[in-house]
Formats: structure tokens, sequence, C-alpha cells
């Protein structure tokens, strides 16, 4: 009995090599259904990472530093705070700027959806820092306003907290992500992605 090893026939000169089953599988399916599955996947992909202990640390700074720029803000105000650690404080109030008032989860949801969305890797690129940038901007703005709430109408503080803030930052992203598709559809295309 011989043995002979088990070769797998070549293609024909000018055929094209089999795709392994599943980005054929992926390339069948519909735009809708590769964004969707791309986008849950990216957001469980960011929500984990959010969890590290190296996130962790970079969100305690990233919460001094809009400690720090809400205290200077309210200062130029009149306001006559200061800032330690991540706690603002005045002799009418006092807040600390926890990891939940990061816009994180803003952030995460921003960076799931452009990078599901079929736009040329440039267009990704340029939404991703200008979001990320104005996330954090209207965040800053949402922590001087509770400040300003809390020290003078500290009644409507839990309700602006809890359901204003919120829902101005759910209308500000989807209005820069619509914003942003209609401009990143109109773009070349040079590298699909997505």
């Amino acid at each position: 009995m011989s043995r002979h090893k088990k070769t797998k026939p070549e293609p024909a000169p000018g055929a094209k090599a089999p795709i392994s089953f599943w980005p054929r599988w992926w390339a069948g399916k519909g735009p809708i259904f590769r964004f969707g599955a791309s986008f849950v996947g990216l957001i469980a992909l960011f929500s984990a990472i959010t969890l590290t202990p190296f996130f962790q640390g970079f969100v305690t700074g990233y919460l001094q530093l809009d400690a720090r720029l809400a205290s200077k803000a309210l200062n130029w105000m009149g306001q006559q705070t200061h800032y330690n650690g991540d706690t603002i404080a005045s002799s009418r109030f006092a807040v600390a700027v926890l990891s939940e008032c990061s816009a994180n989860e803003f952030v995460v949801f921003l960076w799931a959806g452009l990078l599901a969305f079929p736009a040329a890797l440039r267009s990704k690129i340029v939404g991703l820092v200008l979001g990320t940038f104005g996330i954090f901007m209207v965040n800053l703005v949402r922590i001087v306003t509770l400040f300003l709430v809390g020290a003078h109408g500290p009644r409507y503080f839990s309700m602006v907290h809890e359901e204003l803030w919120p829902g101005i930052l759910i209308i500000v992203m989807i209005l820069f992500v619509a914003g942003w598709a209609s401009w990143a559809t109109r773009q070349p295309r040079t590298h699909a992605a997505a």
C-alpha cells in the first residue's frame, strides 16, 4: 500500500481562488445587517475596553481635567470656585465629577456607529476626532451648567442632571452623526470599510 498525500487541485489559469466561508457569508449579507452586526460588536469591544484598569486610569485623569476646566470657566463667570481632584466647590455648592459624568457611553456609541458605517477611512477619522472633541466640549458645558443649577436652583439639580442633560447629549450626538453621515457619503470612497 502506498501512501499518497492528498493535494488540493490547482485552480485553472485565470480562475479565482475559492473564498473562505466567513468572508463570503459576510459579503452576502445586506448593508443594514453588516452595519448592525458591526455596531453591536464594536459596542461590546469598546465597552469591554472601558472596564480595563488602563482605561479607568485615563478616565480619572480626564475627570480631573474636566473639573479644572469647569472650575476655570465658572470663575470666569464670577462663581469663585476651586477644584480638588475631580471635585468643584464654592461656598454655595460642591459637585464631584464622577465616571458616570464622563460621557464615555456617548463616545462608545459614536465610535461604534462611525466605524461601522460604510465610509472612507479618512471620513471616519475626521468624524471620530470632531465627534469625540464635540462630545467632550458639550459635556464640559453640562458640568458647568449643573454646577450653576446646583448653586442657584438646587431643587432643579436632579431633573437637569438626570433628565434634561442626557436628552440634550443624545440629541446632539444624533444630529452630529446624521450630519457626518450626510457629509461622509458625498466623499470619495477610495477604501471601502465595514
